[in-house]
């Protein structure tokens, strides 16, 4: 019986905390998304406080400088996972050999001639790093579900 009733106090002191009602003042909420609660003629003052004008000059340079990415194209059961990718310029594509029979040599080419044939053996992998925009084609002779096709920004 005890149990009972501690549990039926918990459950009604969980049930007071929830239904409570908001009792801040709109001016004491926090911002959100990085805007304040005042109006923009009280955030502007008649003279800056060092007397110069608040104004940023235009740099072309990007804000954040690029981290290049590297890709994994998987060539099993003599398909290439992924068949397609979007990548950007500096971006590295990582070929592994995946084939579930470890006697089996893939040999990747490149239509575009970006590097000499490479041989893989199985766990092995290639690595390109893709410098120029465009499309660029990989493909694995014979068999064509092993073609990747590659499209640098």
């Amino acid at each position: 019986m005890k149990k009972i009733i501690i549990l039926l106090v918990v459950i009604s002191l969980l049930g007071l905390g929830c239904t409570a009602q908001d009792t801040t003042d709109q001016d004491d909420q926090v911002p959100v998304n990085g805007e304040d609660n005042q109006l923009d003629a009280d955030n502007q003052s008649d003279e800056d406080l060092d007397g110069e004008d608040n104004v940023s000059e235009t740099d072309d340079t990007e804000l954040e400088e690029y981290t290049p990415q590297e890709y994994r194209v998987l060539l099993r059961n003599y398909n290439a996972i992924p068949r397609s990718l979007d990548i950007n310029r500096t971006d590295t594509v990582i070929w592994r050999n995946d084939q579930s029979d470890p006697k089996r040599f893939f040999t990747i080419k490149s239509e575009e001639g970006l590097w000499d044939d490479q041989k893989l053996a199985f766990g092995k992998t290639f690595r390109y790093t893709f410098n120029e925009t465009g499309q660029f084609k990989a493909y694995v002779p014979p068999w064509n579900g092993m073609n990747v096709t590659i499209t640098v920004k």
